[in-house]
């Protein structure tokens, strides 16, 4: 029996980028012998490759030099299908069955390549198209988690558009609706890059220089004081959702820093996370991701004031660094990829079946009709 070919997506251009490597690294070590897998690098410039070597971290110092054997690839839109470019032209390269995503950040969690994806009527591992970008953008998700009354920190929200023209009544307008300390962060951001904790007015300004360097819109936010942060992620799979357990994040700073998150061996000391408070954040963990209309593995942040009692939705990470497997007790890497990639398949399967096109007289209509007089 043929076996499903299954396009691994990596890199991209984001500031996340090397966690995309690290990510697919681990995941090419726990492969499901069921697929067969092809992996495709996506360049900090947006080509796309191939190569011999994909899987040795080492060419990445200097991918040009070290790449084997590379080849530029694409997909054609409308088809399942990759090219390869060779001189001016392209050749067939492969028929694709699923992508499935391991791009962080940006183009990779934004919707773009879901949007790719749907064009070429292809299966994927993630969120589609709207979920993917409302997740993604922290000013739309904070939207939607208020209309319906789920708690995440006070906020305002500037594009750069508008910010560059207000005054310094509005902008002290700012510290006396949100006072500070304040957190000011990239709509749009991830892995904690170009977010700042403000104390001071000055910080402030400098925060916002910072922010708007990383995206056009930034999210300035409440503090949360006596700070407490958890993260917990779930999954869905034949219609049923596993929601993993809940991990509480140490750190050493004011907030999650991408040292902390990606760079540090080991998270200490380990504590264990009350059974109450845990059972409340894998009930939101579960309403979050149905409300976002969520799909393949997804982890939600948390932030909770111990002082007040208070938890509050941070973010949400549709393609979560190293598809969270760690937080899912009794499931291993590769259970975890081969299950989400026998959702995504019957997830694209149904939507096959749906109504996409309307044959009518349109155009015999429109061909026949009078001019509309001006």
């Amino acid at each position: 029996m043929k076996k499903e070919k299954i396009l691994v997506l990596f890199g991209g251009k984001s500031v996340e980028h090397d966690i995309s490597i690290i990510t697919t690294l681990q995941m090419a070590k726990n492969l499901p012998k069921e697929f067969d897998f092809v992996f495709c690098y996506i360049a900090k410039n947006s080509l796309w490759w191939t190569a011999d070597n994909l899987t040795n971290i080492e060419i990445y110092k200097n991918f040009d030099k070290f790449a084997k054997n590379k080849k530029q690839l694409t997909f054609a839109f409308g088809e399942d299908k990759l090219y390869f470019k060779k001189g001016k032209n392209y050749r067939f390269f492969a028929k694709i069955d699923f992508i499935f995503n391991c791009c962080h950040g940006n183009v990779g969690e934004n919707g773009s390549l879901q949007g790719l994806s749907q064009l070429c009527q292809v299966a994927q591992s993630c969120s589609d198209v709207a979920s993917s970008a409302l997740c993604m953008d922290k000013a739309f998700m904070k939207d939607i988690l208020n209309a319906h009354n789920l708690k995440n920190p006070k906020h305002l929200v500037f594009k750069k558009c508008q910010y560059v023209h207000l005054s310094e009544q509005e902008k002290q307008q700012i510290f006396d609706e949100i006072n500070l300390p304040l957190v000011v962060k990239p709509a749009n951001g991830g892995s904690s890059i170009g977010i700042s904790v403000c104390k001071s007015q000055a910080e402030f300004f400098d925060a916002v220089e910072l922010a708007f360097k990383f995206d056009e819109k930034i999210v300035v936010e409440k503090y949360v004081d006596s700070l407490r942060e958890f993260n917990c992620a779930a999954f869905e799979y034949k219609q049923n959702l596993f929601v993993s357990k809940v991990n509480e994040v140490f750190d050493k700073g004011d907030i999650y820093s991408f040292e902390d998150k990606y760079l540090q061996v080991e998270n200490s000391p380990k504590k264990k996370v009350g059974e109450k408070l845990s059972k409340q954040i894998q009930e939101l963990t579960e309403q979050v991701y149905k409300l976002f209309d969520c799909a393949g593995v997804v982890r939600v942040d948390f932030l909770y004031d111990a002082k007040e009692k208070q938890l509050y939705v941070n973010e949400i990470n549709s393609i979560p660094g190293s598809l969270a497997f760690y937080l899912f007790e009794g499931v291993s890497f590769e259970e975890l990829v081969r299950s989400l990639i026998v959702e995504g398949l019957r997830k694209e399967k149904e939507k096959q079946k749906l109504v996409c096109t309307f044959e009518s007289d349109a155009l015999e209509i429109f061909k026949t009709a009078k001019p509309v007089k001006k």
